[in-house]
C-alpha cells in the first residue's frame, strides 16, 4: 500500500485459516512501497461484540488503559467500552437526550479530567439545520450505568452538510470536518468556549479539497491525541495525519497511510491513544459480518 513503508505483523494466537489470511494482509501492507509515516500494524482486526455491527466513532481510554470506546451508527442512545479483543465490557445509556444519527467519538481534556464528545452530526441527505455535541466524563467501563450528557447544538455556516468527524484540541477547542459528499472536505472550528444554551455558527477554517470526493476518499472519521500534537483523519481507505498550524491544520510529511490492506468492511472510526497508537473501527459488511477494531503504532 502506498501509505507506509513498514508494517510489521505481530503473532497472533488464532485458528490457523484466520492467522494465515491475516498474516497475508500484513505481509501486503509491508510490501507496499510509497511515502507515509512509519507504522506498524499493532493488532490486526479482530471482531467486535455482537450489537457493534455498526461501530461508527472510536475513542481509545486514558483513564481505563485497554479499554477503547465506540458507539453504533444511528440513535442508539448508548456507549460501549471494548477491550482489545473486541468483548463488550461495559456500556452507558445516554439519558435525557435523543440522537438523530450518532457518527463519531472523541476524548479530550475538560475540566481537569477526560471526557468523551459524541457527534450527532450524521446527515446523508443534507436537510439537518441543527446538530449538536454530547458531552459526558469519561465513566466506569467495568460498570453499566445511566449518564445525562450535556447537549451543544451548532449550525453549520453553509446550511445542513453531511458531517461524520469531530476532533478536540486541548483548551476544549472543537473542530468538524465534513465528509465531503456534495462539497469540498472542510474544516469548521465552534467558536469560543461550548455553550449549552444556544447554537452558534461554527466557522469555515480550511477546505482540505477542493470538491466533493469519491465515496472512498470522503472523511469518516477524525481525531486529535489529548496533548493535541497530532490530528488524524481517516477516509474509507486512508488516514492521515496533522500538525495544529495556527487555525488550520498542516499535513505531516510523509503523512498518509493507506489502510485498504486491512481488509476493513466499512472503515468509519479512527481514535489516537498514547505513544503513536492509532485505533481503528468498522462497520460490518453484508452476510452478518461483524464490525472490527484494529491499531497501528506509528513513530510520528
Amino acid at each position: 500500500m502506498r501509505g507506509s513503508r513498514r508494517l510489521l505483523f505481530p503473532f497472533q494466537t488464532r485458528p490457523a485459516p484466520r492467522a494465515l489470511a491475516l498474516a497475508f494482509v500484513g505481509l501486503a501492507i509491508a510490501r507496499c512501497p510509497g511515502s507515509g509515516p512509519n507504522c506498524e500494524l499493532e493488532s490486526a482486526s479482530v471482531p467486535l461484540s455482537d450489537g457493534l455491527e455498526e461501530s461508527s466513532g472510536v475513542a481509545p481510554s486514558r483513564a481505563h488503559p485497554g479499554i477503547v470506546w465506540t458507539h453504533v451508527d444511528g440513535g442508539a442512545p448508548y456507549l460501549y467500552a471494548v477491550d482489545r479483543a473486541g468483548g463488550l465490557v461495559g456500556k452507558v445509556r445516554l439519558g435525557g437526550v435523543e440522537l438523530t444519527d450518532a457518527e463519531d467519538l472523541s476524548l479530550a481534556t475538560c475540566d481537569g479530567r477526560t471526557c468523551l464528545y459524541l457527534a450527532d452530526l450524521g446527515d446523508n441527505e443534507e436537510r439537518r439545520d441543527t446538530v449538536a455535541i454530547l458531552r459526558l466524563p469519561e465513566p466506569d467501563p467495568r460498570v453499566d450505568t445511566l449518564a445525562r450528557p450535556t447537549r451543544f447544538p451548532l449550525l453549520l455556516p453553509h446550511g445542513p452538510r453531511d458531517v461524520e468527524a469531530i476532533f478536540v484540541l486541548p483548551g476544549e477547542r472543537l473542530y468538524l470536518v465534513s465528509k465531503g459528499r456534495s462539497a469540498p472536505v472542510s474544516v469548521y472550528r465552534y467558536p469560543g468556549p461550548l455553550r449549552a444554551g444556544s447554537a452558534p455558527v461554527l466557522q469555515e477554517v480550511q477546505r482540505l479539497s477542493d470538491g466533493p470526493r469519491v465515496l472512498p476518499r470522503q472523511v469518516t472519521g477524525a481525531s486529535a491525541s489529548l496533548d493535541g500534537s497530532v490530528v488524524a483523519i481517516r477516509t474509507y481507505e486512508t488516514v492521515s495525519l496533522f500538525r495544529e498550524e495556527g487555525d488550520t491544520l498542516a499535513p505531516l510529511d510523509p503523512g498518509t497511510v493507506n489502510v485498504r490492506s486491512l481488509r476493513e468492511p466499512q472503515g468509519e472510526g479512527v481514535g489516537v491513544g498514547e505513544d503513536g497508537e492509532i485505533v481503528l473501527s468498522s462497520e460490518g459488511g453484508p452476510l452478518g459480518q461483524p464490525g472490527s477494531l484494529s491499531a497501528l503504532r506509528c513513530s510520528l
